[in-house]
């Protein structure tokens, strides 16, 4: 039998079950409209919520929603009644002016601080629901001065119904301009597809000039069709768009060959819509730094593709621009998805956690390095005091006996193994598969 084999043939280690008592109480930050969404949504299923916002009244959050949100109505009449249901709640603590100032601890006991009107509070939570709306930057490809002079040009996170036409004289020719940094982000082409197709009901000719066209998305092929069997013109461009005054001269990849380029120009656009990139505000910068999610782009979502709403911390959701940048509709179901999520951690006042699947520190050999505090995912690991409080102390030691050595916390350890396998003094293992055990098996078989 290969040694392959061998490993896939281990015996299972039998679970040993820890039941851990878990209050029923959130905190939900942020500053982007969804937060009402997952605030009603877990009160709704009985979790004690305390909604933090930046905003001197609460009706502020949906006065604020900004570009897409605006411009959705079905979604904005659901924001503006969850503001009157979340507001008249009185299971729901509302705290105005307030802010996350750092968080920490685990899941089912995390430590929240809180400054608000220049007074700091720390509040002890079960959970933690978090979303934050991204600043839109334009790119620099489209910063010259002759953009931005432009009366009819437009960014595209800050687009608008009302921007784009008038009841008495509706936009004739509008342009969307996608992927001008390059960017593969899925939004961008689900808005200008349904946009368009919304100009289109007011006659405009509708233009998209993108790279490459995401349809990557649920229902996007059939939509994708409809826009074309509309008469939206969707071009694919070489290089980037140039833009003078009201013209767009570009090369279209998808019809011109390397050895005979041609010019592509549109005249007389009434409108061009430029998609931006959209980069993490401060507080959402923070808040992913602790999560211990790589900054590049600034998104959980990218990371985290299968669960939505889910981050690498347990206790721990996100939606609106901290999960991604996404149209209004997809942007409620994530908020509804993060709570639903965020309930299953909290919402049963106990959960059962398997303390064999574990990492196991052995004292003696620690070096307090804190390799494995700064890496942990889970946040699972602490630097204690052994002897003292300590379950793990090592054979053979007086209990009288204390030196500093990392411990985990097995109620918020996943069994990732990051930890032992990054350890450089060997002082970590992992409890159901030792490497001496799995190597002894091995030799037997």
């Amino acid at each position: 039998m290969s040694n392959q084999q061998a490993v896939l043939r281990i015996p299972e280690v039998a679970p040993e079950l820890k039941e851990v008592e878990i209050v029923p109480e959130a905190v939900v930050a942020g500053d982007h409209p969804t937060v009402l969404a997952m605030a009603d949504s877990l009160s709704t299923m009985g979790i004690s919520v305390t909604l933090i916002h930046p905003y001197k009244e609460i009706e502020e959050i949906v006065a604020h929603m900004r570009g897409l949100m605006e411009a959705d109505e079905e979604v904005s009449k659901k924001y503006a009644f969850l503001c009157e249901k979340v507001a008249a709640n009185k299971s729901i603590k509302v705290m105005n002016e307030a802010t996350v100032d750092g968080v920490s601890g685990w899941w089912g006991n995390f430590s929240v601080g809180i400054l608000q009107k220049g007074t700091s509070v720390t509040l002890k939570t079960s959970g933690i629901a978090v979303a934050y709306k991204g600043n839109p930057v334009l790119p620099e490809a489209f910063s010259a001065k002759g953009i931005k002079s432009f009366s009819g040009f437009l960014a595209q996170f800050d687009m608008r119904k009302g921007a784009l036409k008038e009841a008495t004289n509706p936009a004739k020719r509008v342009a969307f301009v996608l992927d001008v940094d390059g960017r593969d982000e899925k939004w961008a082409s689900v808005t200008a597809l349904r946009f368009g197709a919304y100009l289109k009901g007011f006659g405009s000719q509708v233009y998209i000039l993108c790279r490459d066209f995401k349809v990557s998305v649920d229902d996007m092929e059939r939509e994708y069709r409809l826009a074309r069997e509309a008469g939206i013109l969707i071009f694919k461009y070489r290089d980037y768009p140039r833009i003078e005054g009201k013209r767009i001269i570009f090369q279209d990849a998808s019809a011109v060959s390397e050895k005979a380029p041609l010019d592509v120009v549109l005249d007389d656009v009434d409108a061009i819509v430029i998609q931006e990139k959209v980069v993490p505000s401060k507080g959402q910068e923070e808040f992913l730094g602790w999560l211990k999610i790589p900054q590049e782009g600034g998104f959980v979502g990218p990371n985290n593709p299968q669960f939505v709403g889910r981050t690498p911390k347990k206790g721990v959701v996100v939606a609106g621009d901290t999960w991604y940048p996404e149209y209004p509709t997809d942007s409620y179901t994530t908020a509804l998805s993060a709570a639903a999520e965020l309930y299953k951690w909290i919402g049963r006042g106990t959960y059962q956690v398997d303390i064999q699947r574990v990492a196991e520190v052995d004292p003696s050999k620690c070096a307090t390095c804190l390799t494995c505090y700064r890496i942990c995912p889970h946040d699972s690991i602490r630097i204690e005091r052994y002897g003292e409080r300590n379950v793990y102390i090592t054979k053979g030691e007086k209990e009288g006996a204390a030196w500093e050595a990392a411990r985990v916390k097995v109620e918020t350890c996943n069994g990732c193994g990051l930890c032992a396998s990054e350890c450089p003094a060997k002082a970590i293992q992992l409890v159901y598969y030792p490497d001496l055990e799995v190597l002894e098996f091995l030799e037997k078989t």
